[in-house]
């Protein structure tokens, strides 16, 4: 998909991919092995998609959310200690709404970032700053 929709970019000469990875492309825990490696890699992906089509004036960034209230973490929503316990690594103390991702989104999209390409924007609440590890009940 970077490489079908980027061309059409380079080829205007101008654009903004933006890929969502997660707080796992830079911190795990275990069982999260295979899921950290692909954010990781979609990290690297962007990265080099930037090189590329950064000379064409096409930017490539990635969004790293922290712990996000979705479908997809259902199970842990429904366990509130696991919930809790998520919550309680961020600096915020609290799990993002879907709709918080949406201003990074927007810079990213935006020319306030025309200069910004390559880089992950940690949308996570703090988490990687205190370094997110726990020990569930």
């Amino acid at each position: 998909m970077i490489r079908a929709f980027g061309a059409n970019m380079v080829a205007r000469g101008r654009g903004s991919i933006i890929g969502f990875s997660s707080i796992r492309s830079l911190t795990t825990e275990p069982g999260q092995g295979v899921y950290a490696a692909t954010k990781a890699g979609l990290v690297m992906l962007a990265r080099t998609a930037a090189a590329e089509f950064g000379p064409a004036g096409v930017r490539v960034n990635v969004i790293a959310p922290g712990p996000v209230d979705t479908p997809l973490t259902a199970p842990i929503k429904a366990d509130k200690r696991w919930w809790d316990a998520y919550a309680a690594k961020g600096a915020l103390g609290r799990w993002a709404r879907p709709e918080e991702m949406a201003g990074a989104v927007i810079y990213l999209a935006s020319d306030a970032a025309t200069y910004v390409t390559g880089s992950v924007l940690f949308v996570d609440g703090g988490w990687t700053a205190i370094d997110g590890r726990f020990t569930p009940a």
